[in-house]
């Protein structure tokens, strides 16, 4: 389904309808046709899917009806933004998944309940050095948000695919390369280190998308960084 943004006439479309798919880039809107995605089920995507089915059947099996009523609770302080920027509301199932298909991926357990303060965690600025000698990622200590001295504040980082000098289009086929968290005390130290779910190439483009929990277990938005591979120094 296409989202569309109406004005004096359509100002903002995304999705797909039929056989075209809508978006945009850094040169304006554009159309293409619509093609099926290769399925590759690869051991994350099926882990992704089996997860989502798990907390599915958690949500109506495992929870409590009290505990459901505090997710929709959460929902209706809360607001989210779509594709073109909009403001909306999600359902407490959607904000359930939201929370807990994150912590799953790192390890964590299950969060049954829903948090207790409204909002979002906090925003993050994200810096990075990409090391095509070593094939390692190593990840400055975020600005914002994040705080080592706060027990629970986790980020959780993807990759997308590396694209070549010059071409500044939205990578695709993010991967998950890891997490750190902070356990007080200033820790973790930093830069942490991850390993590239790539092989990177010298002047690649490497993009990297993160969210950050904080320790009232609530999620923020995705956040973005990038960094051009270069040999380790």
């Amino acid at each position: 389904m296409a989202l569309v943004k109406l004005g004096g006439g359509v100002t903002d479309i995304r999705g797909s309808m039929g056989g075209t798919t809508f978006s945009r880039c850094a040169g304006g809107n554009y159309i293409r046709a619509r093609t099926k995605p290769v399925n590759p089920r690869s051991p994350l995507q099926i882990i992704r899917r089996s997860n989502v089915g798990f907390l599915t059947r958690y949500w109506s099996e495992t929870l409590t009806e009290q505990q459901r009523t505090d997710w929709r609770a959460y929902c209706t302080g809360t607001t989210w933004t779509n594709k073109l920027g909009e403001t909306i509301q999600i359902n407490g199932l959607a904000a359930f998944l939201r929370l807990n298909a994150l912590r799953l991926i790192v390890g964590y357990a299950v969060s049954a309940d829903a948090p207790t303060a409204m909002g979002h965690a906090g925003g993050n600025t994200i810096t990075f050095a990409a090391h095509t000698d070593t094939n390692k990622i190593q990840i400055d200590e975020p600005v914002g948000a994040f705080d080592t001295d706060v027990p629970g504040h986790m980020m959780c980082f993807f990759q997308g695919i590396p694209s070549e000098p010059g071409r500044i289009a939205t990578p695709k086929g993010f991967k998950y390369i890891g997490y750190f968290h902070s356990t007080g005390g200033g820790t973790p130290a930093f830069p942490v280190e991850l390993t590239s779910a790539y092989t990177m190439q010298d002047d690649q483009r490497i993009t990297l998308r993160s969210r950050f929990r904080d320790d009232k277990d609530r999620v923020s938005g995705p956040f973005w960084a990038t960094a051009t591979a270069a040999p380790s120094i």
